[in-house]
């Protein structure tokens, strides 16, 4: 993919706690029920108002979950400025997509626990991009990549696609999205 952007995004106020590294973050959280972190930043099509449609990615099929789908996302690393900075870079190694702004937290964070045991939240950023028609897969993570519109996560098809998501939480996670793009 190359080398990687400055990441030069702005940020809506109700998302300054994630501002912070995951060091940070976790450190003002002794009590936390997790211990490590990871983002998914969901991104709209918004050029139809009436359906906007948001970017899905299909897991590698020598991956975890193999075949199946889930929005831009992975885990924090400690080199990380920010939680938001892991999003902005997951989403550029996972898709060439650069953030210009991250709008809002979608949800609750997902929690869950890796096959070692270790628990992760996964907090979704609702986040706008500077080109949304030049996604570039990174192939040792996905295999192919839609854009679909509310009713087609929904049904769980999308132009003869069968859409397994990762989770029936992050379908929940990515209709809020949905409703939250609606408002705006």
């Amino acid at each position: 993919m190359g080398e990687p952007p400055l990441f030069d995004f702005t940020h809506h106020a109700s998302v300054n706690d994630y501002a912070i590294s995951t060091h940070d973050y976790l450190k003002a959280r002794p009590n936390a029920a997790f211990s490590l972190m990871a983002t998914g930043v969901l991104v709209f099509d918004t050029s139809n108002e009436t359906k906007p449609r948001i970017l899905l990615l299909q897991r590698a099929a020598h991956d975890s979950n193999p075949h199946k789908w889930e929005p831009p996302g992975g885990a924090c690393d400690d080199d990380d400025k920010s939680i938001l900075h892991a999003a902005a870079r997951e989403l550029w190694e996972e898709t060439g997509l650069e953030a210009s702004r991250f709008v809002g937290l979608v949800g609750q964070p997902y929690i869950f626990s890796l096959r070692s045991g270790k628990t992760v939240s996964r907090f979704y950023f609702l986040a706008q991009v500077n080109d949304f028609q030049s996604v570039k897969l990174d192939p040792n993570e996905h295999q192919n990549s839609l854009w679909v519109d509310e009713e087609e996560v929904r049904s769980g098809k999308a132009n003869g696609v069968d859409l397994k998501i990762t989770a029936p939480e992050v379908v929940q996670l990515i209709l809020q999205g949905f409703s939250l793009i609606k408002t705006q």
